[in-house]
């Protein structure tokens, strides 16, 4: 037993307070966590070892660092006129190369517009010719050759007939220009038959001149660009006709 220090009278030494007086017979527990205290320390490492769920310490989150880029419709907007720009470059690239191919590969201007003028006559070739500019004349003047000696065996210049004589050919009017050596422009004068026949680089013409009891006569132009068989030369006819001495009959014709 032992006495209560406030009113003196004897307590048992279980009891927390005086049932007399009231005084608190035994010291006050101490708090958990002291007041004014910034955050609470929880268990040590130890405690929560053996105790890991009864308690965790709170855990602070910073919030995050906001990171500013470029918004949605801005990024498209640029995107969208990289495209733009490249699209514009691949234009302008196809088109200069367009142009490009075409002045290099197209005749120049003053070759189209040079004065046309008769070439030399030549004997026919014989053998393979090996220049571009002898090949395109021998087909042209071979042509010419076949040509006139259908107009020499029908006797006119009527389309038809000769059409129906010499069906390989295309035979056109007079005054409707040869487009390649496929295609014979004729016309029938009052003394004679005159054709025209276009070389495959159209700058070549050759026309061929027939007439009853006559020799057939021949004159190959340069820089003509119309072949039509009414736009014949009045000179530099001669009897030799050139083309391939293939077309050209043997001895015993």
């Amino acid at each position: 037993m032992k006495a209560c220090p406030t009113c003196g009278i004897e307590v048992r030494p279980l009891w927390p307070t005086c049932r007399s007086c009231g005084t608190l017979l035994m010291a006050a527990p101490a708090p958990l966590v002291e007041i004014g205290a910034q955050s609470d320390p929880g268990p040590s490492v130890d405690e929560q070892f053996f105790v890991p769920a009864v308690y965790q310490a709170p855990v602070t989150v910073d919030p995050p660092i906001p990171v500013y880029t470029h918004s949605p419709r801005i990024a498209g907007s640029g995107s969208g006129a990289g495209k733009w720009i490249a699209l514009v470059g691949m234009v302008v690239f196809v088109l200069g190369a367009v142009a490009t191919a075409w002045f290099t590969i197209r005749p120049s201007a003053a070759a189209k517009h040079e004065t046309p003028v008769a070439l030399a006559p030549r004997t026919p070739t014989a053998g393979l010719p090996t220049s571009l500019d002898v090949i395109v004349r021998v087909e042209a003047e071979s042509t010419r050759h076949t040509a006139l000696q259908t107009v020499a065996d029908v006797g006119t210049g009527d389309i038809a007939a000769l059409s129906a004589a010499q069906p390989d050919y295309q035979w056109i009017a007079g005054g409707q220009s040869s487009a390649d050596p496929h295609t014979v422009s004729v016309v029938q004068n009052a003394d004679n038959v005159t054709i025209a026949v276009a070389a495959s680089n159209h700058d070549v013409c050759a026309f061929g001149k027939w007439a009853l009891n006559a020799t057939p006569v021949y004159v190959t132009m340069e820089h003509e660009e119309v072949c039509a068989a009414l736009d014949a030369p009045s000179t530099g006819w001669s009897p030799l006709a050139g083309g391939a001495a293939s077309d050209l009959p043997d001895d015993n014709g």
